[in-house]
């Protein structure tokens, strides 16, 4: 079975740059867990008082706000849907964006209970309070994404042999940009669709079926804000025409690729 980490996409959440003051970026592959690791830094815009719409991507964000009086960090699961999501004005905010594929024997919730929902970090792990403030004191960017590694990553990133399975079955999924059939993916990685759908939701907290389709729904959304044209999207993510297009972003992003481009 292949475990090497071979896609290195991870979902985008252009909301996120649109309200910010600042945004800037920093991909990495963490190669002993085979995931792709993304961290951010933003401060929103003084005068921006309307949320921040938050798509669907299959992920879990960390975001420490980055207030000295009320120093806080809060887990994202993944959104089912698109949702406006309130942060403060004038704050800065650094975040951590990663693929939930965990072991959540150290977790005090699974994966599938964090689902569409927002927790406090100390509340999903045991975790000292005072390295969150650490975290936070620290200005610089690259500075926090070392104290994070070192100080809390090492908790929530581990391996483990069912770990694999749905690692793989991830990776193909983003390496056929979420358009394959679950039955012959599980076919493919030797185990019945019932045992891989079980392991997703266990440690994904998703099916690999709503996983897919959110998967694919995110290669289209940044291939059209990439001056992709909409029939070369539909060619390369596998929707079957305009329509069925057009109906998956409204069930999915509550918004049609026109008007995505008209900026509604």
């Amino acid at each position: 079975m292949m475990t090497k980490l071979e896609n290195q996409f991870i979902p985008i959440q252009p909301g996120l740059e649109e309200y910010s003051a600042y945004y800037f970026e920093k991909k990495e592959v963490d190669i002993l867990n085979h995931t792709v690791v993304l961290y951010y830094q933003l401060q929103l815009k003084n005068d921006s008082n309307k949320p921040v719409m938050i798509e669907p991507d299959g992920c879990i964000d960390i975001m420490f706000s980055c207030n000295d009086t009320k120093p806080q960090a809060t887990v994202y699961g993944s959104f089912l849907e698109k949702r406006p999501f309130q942060l403060q004005s004038g704050q800065e905010y650094f975040g951590i964006r990663f693929i939930p594929n965990h072991d959540a024997k150290n977790f005090y919730f699974s994966m599938k209970e964090i689902t569409s929902k927002d927790i406090c970090l100390v509340d999903l792990l045991n975790l000292d309070p005072n390295i969150i403030e650490l975290i936070i004191r620290e200005k610089n960017f690259y500075e926090r994404i070392k104290l994070y590694k070192e100080l809390i990553g090492s908790k929530l990133l581990s391996d483990s042999s069912t770990q694999r399975v749905v690692r793989y079955a991830i990776n193909r999924i983003y390496s056929t940009k979420g358009n394959i059939n679950i039955n012959n993916l599980a076919e493919e990685i030797g185990y019945s669709p019932r045992y891989l759908h079980k392991q997703f939701d266990q440690h994904v907290g998703l099916s690999p079926k709503l996983f897919s389709r959110i998967t694919r729904y995110q290669y289209s959304l940044f291939m059209l804000l990439n001056n992709h044209s909409l029939m070369d999207v539909i060619r390369q993510t596998g929707y079957y025409d305009q329509a069925h297009l057009i109906n998956e972003w409204k069930k999915i992003g509550n918004i049609t690729p026109k008007q995505l481009l008209k900026g509604i």
